[in-house]
């Protein structure tokens, strides 16, 4: 922190006065190294928060903080013009597992069940490891990622623990990749539709049918409703 006169906050574009404090971006955030106001600084609304092993402590990344160190770091990911992403990043560590946390779904407690035991077996075999959760476009959903430090055998050893872990939560059900795009009656009915002409598994099948389809796909739900 330094004193500046007649600064202007890169995030607010206000002047900061002569007698008030300067900040500077964190290293590998949105403002690197551009000067800040006091409340720009502290105030900028995280998009990811970091939890090193067992520690309830959350690590603040915001558009102006780095709390990780530059451990991890942060990028925005369009997916089209209104919505998106925040991506994670790390030279220390590798992301071993990631999914999302969807408010009010089946899958919730099931992730949450898969987190308590990864921080159980992961500190019992002493194998250094971050939590990620990181926001997106969606208010309904949140980014759940685990990293472990980035060396091969601690990857292996945990990677190993995540299958089993992952067989002792059934997170394969298939009934966690419904009902987050589609209502389940719906996709049923699609399912029975399209039965016999496409193959479609779970939602994303779905969504791939209707990019490559279009409004054809349309036609062929009103020509079946006729029949």
């Amino acid at each position: 922190m330094s004193k500046k006169s007649r600064l202007i906050c890169a995030c607010c574009e206000g002047e900061i006065g002569i007698d008030e404090p300067v900040y500077y971006g964190d290293e590998k955030t949105y403002y690197e190294g551009k000067p800040l106001c006091e409340a720009c600084y502290f105030e900028d609304e995280p998009v990811a928060r970091v939890y090193y092993g067992r520690d309830d402590y959350p690590h603040i990344i915001s558009l102006t903080r780095n709390e990780t160190e530059g451990d991890f770091w942060v990028k925005w990911k369009s997916t089209d013009p209104w919505r998106g992403y925040y991506e994670v990043y790390s030279d220390v560590f590798s992301r071993i597992f990631s999914d999302a946390i969807l408010a009010y779904h089946e899958s919730e407690q099931m992730l949450k069940d898969l987190n308590d035991r990864l921080i159980e077996l992961y500190s019992e075999k002493g194998i250094e490891f971050a939590r990620v959760f990181t926001r997106t476009s969606n208010i309904f959903s949140t980014g759940f990622d685990f990293w472990v430090r980035k060396e091969p055998e601690e990857i292996l050893k945990a990677g190993l623990i995540l299958e089993q872990v992952k067989r002792e939560v059934n997170y394969d059900d298939p009934v966690y990749s419904t009902g987050i795009l589609f209502d389940r009656e719906t996709f049923k009915e699609l399912q029975r539709i399209f039965s016999g002409k496409y193959q479609i598994r779970d939602e994303m099948d779905l969504l791939k049918l209707v990019s490559e389809r279009g409004e054809d796909l349309v036609k062929e739900i009103l020509e079946s409703r006729q029949k």
